[in-house]
């Protein structure tokens, strides 16, 4: 389970490279971070469910995937605002 964790961490610092590299938009950053943190930790859960079960784990997956692209939205949105 941690190799997901951390290939999740590089999966997000080579989107947030990316994503300034090219300009993105904010919104843009959120669906495509959203969605690869959600599609990686749902694999995880298809793969080792918990003790609560699968339905649970997919929502945590779901709640798992805004909140990175909230995240990763926000912290583009910073560099943009305060790059020096």
């Amino acid at each position: 389970m941690s190799i997901i964790v951390e290939v999740a961490g590089m999966l997000g610092g080579m989107l947030m490279e990316y994503a300034t590299s090219k300009k993105w938009s904010k919104v843009k950053a959120f669906f495509i971070v959203g969605g690869c943190f959600f599609s990686l930790f749902t694999t995880q859960v298809l793969i080792f469910p918990g003790e609560k079960g699968v339905f649970v784990g997919i929502l945590y997956a779901v709640g798992l995937g805004i909140t990175c692209g909230l995240f990763f939205a926000g912290c583009m949105h910073y560099h943009e605002k305060y790059k020096k």
